[in-house]
């Protein structure tokens, strides 16, 4: 895809759009956010979404942001469940973030008794390096699932986005191509679409990577880098056991593989299985962001690198695209590791996790087959003759939205017949309990009654 970066941005919105990923009215991050994600300069998105709006593709309603531009003239059936009185806005079972709990406030608190531990200087001082405080917190939180020692291989970044950004801009490349997971984290693509990569799907089963599938992908691509998410997968929900990951790692190898593994939902399992960067030291880059297991405001991420000096490497690229991880952020985590907030914090969004999937295995019961204890979403293969992006339109008629399985496959029109749902970032139980309601009594009907085409 080339062109300016600008409207490679539009294109890539507009095939999300053409192949179901982003729906009619769904909402967009804002610029300022996008630009963060992608790690490209605010002007380029302005022009982008600018763009956007003058073919049609999007709308900006004042005060509300930017939305894919909505669907006309679509009318519900008697037969499908209606939206509850007084439920104005539709449930978004889409957000994988972790429940709000009131963790905001924790995090204001711990924030105004930042100057307990440090000097507020280091905010009008961003050097562009990372305090060795903040890096021994890191290491001190980290290393209790490391063999090896992890003082001197560790990174920190704004965030997950921003930790790939630098690895695959560094070890992949521009034109270079990245072995990824079938069904993937759909910012994967983005990030792609952004640093001109080719993604190489491998397939999956109920354990996550298929070891022959990589062995084969990665002789045909001769990609030489794989990018995974081993603990509950994103969407599967997978966890990969440790004869798995022993298999993957012989794979990686014999090929001479880089392995990239996003830990992002890793902490809210109880008893996770080992690392990859436990298992394979040297071929490993292992990542750890805090927004999905704390708060979408704590973009603060760690990297655990292969050896001091890739570390460094690392250091560098992400100097120079976000300087550093931002200070107060960094020192707030640190806060939350010395005082012994951060397993506390984690341990609740872990126990409120486990009570919201239980409503969707007592709700939704032998539908509820893929449904892990401690995730914030789960995946719902849907039965016959239902079909996942037929389901999700009708789900949001009646005021759910969820994510069909085409908006994670690398290739749409194989994706299984399925939807994600997420149930963390649901502002409470009760909101939870009435939005499986709905998908319960959708699955209940016959979706070739509710047709209303002569």
């Amino acid at each position: 895809m080339g062109g300016p970066l600008y409207l490679r941005i539009v294109e890539l919105l507009a095939q999300e759009v053409r192949e179901g990923r982003l729906s009619p009215g769904a909402p967009l991050p804002s610029q300022r956010d996008m630009a963060r994600q992608l790690g490209v300069n605010f002007t380029t998105v302005t022009r982008a979404y600018d763009e956007a709006k003058r073919i049609g593709l999007v709308q900006s309603r004042h005060g509300q942001g930017t939305f894919v531009a909505a669907e006309k003239g679509f009318a519900r059936t008697v037969a499908e469940p209606a939206p509850e009185e007084g439920v104005r806005e539709p449930i978004d079972l889409t957000s994988t973030w972790p429940p709000n709990l009131e963790i905001a406030s924790t995090l204001a608190a711990a924030v105004a008794r930042l100057t307990g531990d440090r000097s507020f200087d280091f905010l009008a001082r961003r050097a562009g390096t990372v305090p060795a405080l903040d890096l021994a917190a890191g290491r001190d939180w980290l290393q209790p699932r490391f063999d090896l020692e992890v003082g001197g291989r560790l990174a920190m970044a704004s965030g997950a986005r921003n930790a790939l950004i630098g690895l695959l801009s560094s070890l992949v490349g521009t034109g270079g191509r990245l072995l990824v997971e079938a069904m993937c984290w759909p910012t994967m693509r983005t990030l792609a679409t952004v640093l001109g990569i080719e993604l190489v799907p491998v397939a999956l089963d109920a354990e996550g990577i298929l070891p022959d599938a990589l062995d084969a992908a990665a002789q045909a691509s001769q990609a030489t880098v794989l990018y995974c998410v081993p603990t509950l997968q994103n969407p599967s929900g997978a966890v990969m056991g440790l004869r798995r990951r022993r298999a993957l790692v012989e794979v990686a190898r014999r090929r001479g593989l880089t392995l990239v593994e996003d830990d992002a939902y890793g902490g809210l399992h109880r008893d996770p299985p080992p690392l990859l960067g436990t298992l394979a030291p040297e071929l490993t880059y292992s990542v750890f962001g805090l927004a999905k297991l704390i708060s979408p405001s704590l973009r603060v991420a760690y990297v655990v690198a292969p050896d001091a000096e890739k570390a460094e490497r690392l250091a560098e690229i992400l100097r120079a695209t976000m300087q550093t991880v931002p200070p107060l952020e960094a020192a707030l985590a640190t806060h939350l590791i010395r005082h012994g907030q951060m397993a506390k914090l984690i341990k609740q969004v872990r126990t409120e996790a486990q009570e919201r999937q239980g409503l969707a295995r007592q709700l939704l019961g032998e539908h509820a087959a893929h449904v892990p204890d401690e995730a914030l979403f789960f995946w719902l293969p849907l039965p016959v003759p239902w079909d996942a992006s037929d389901f999700a339109m009708r789900l949001r008629r009646a005021g759910v939205v969820v994510a069909p399985a085409k908006v994670f496959s690398l290739d749409p029109a194989s994706a299984p017949n399925a939807v994600r749902i997420a149930t963390g970032a649901v502002p409470s139980r009760e909101d939870v309990t009435i939005a499986l309601q709905r998908v319960r009594g959708l699955l209940a009907q016959n979706p070739s009654l509710l047709s209303v085409i002569d």
